[in-house]
């Protein structure tokens, strides 16, 4: 695995309340929409061993996602304009940081648990084509339960607009994630994202 060197920001650093940094709204939708598109997954892909045991452990990881935004200062995380470059280092850190911080709770969690957790907080901004971050891993190397969490948050992001982002229709977003707008996905995962619309446009908390 390439080993990805930051400089340390920390005396840039304002911290911010986890309500702050993760809207609730978002967790809860990506928690609905993961264990939609996990269980059309499971039933596409039985090979996957997608069990019910192991969705329900992602769909309780997703609240953890982005904890490690927790280490990103506030000047860096309410930008709405373009980043400098020393600005994108430091976002792209959350994934490392909150891996760091979710395995620190390994000893009071099922092994299994803290693993998809540290999993889905490491990876869930990598992508199939090797061009995510932090370590740019490609296609079958970022495990399965951050490839589902990285289709879904986008997913919504675009639906919702989170922090004065464009909205786009249920519709859009489909179709602007199955062109690769934002990156390629695996066909399998564009089976189970198709297989899965009626459900996910359904859906709301």
């Amino acid at each position: 695995m390439v080993k990805v060197e930051y400089e340390d920001y920390s005396d840039k650093y304002v911290p911010l309340s986890f309500e702050e940094i993760e809207s609730p709204k978002h967790i809860r939708y990506v928690q609905g929409y993961v264990e939609i598109l996990a269980k059309h997954y499971a039933k596409l892909y039985p090979k996957a061993r997608m069990t019910q045991k192991k969705i329900q452990y992602i769909v309780r990881a997703v609240e953890f996602h982005d904890i490690g935004k927790l280490a990103v200062p506030e000047s860096v995380l309410l930008n709405s304009g373009r980043l400098a470059e020393w600005e994108m280092d430091m976002l792209k850190m959350h994934t490392i940081k909150g891996c760091e911080m979710v395995k620190l709770l390994g000893k009071y969690q099922e092994e299994e648990y803290n693993r998809i957790c540290q999993n889905i907080c490491l990876y869930h901004h990598e992508r199939w084509d090797g061009k995510g971050y932090p370590y740019g891993l490609k296609g079958e190397r970022i495990p399965l339960e951050a490839r589902l969490v990285a289709l879904v948050d986008l997913y919504d992001t675009l639906i919702h607009g989170y922090n004065g982002g464009k909205l786009f229709s249920k519709q859009e977003a489909y179709h602007m994630i199955m062109r690769g707008d934002f990156g390629e996905w695996s066909p399998k995962m564009k089976e189970s994202f198709t297989a899965a619309k009626e459900d996910m446009e359904a859906f709301e908390q």
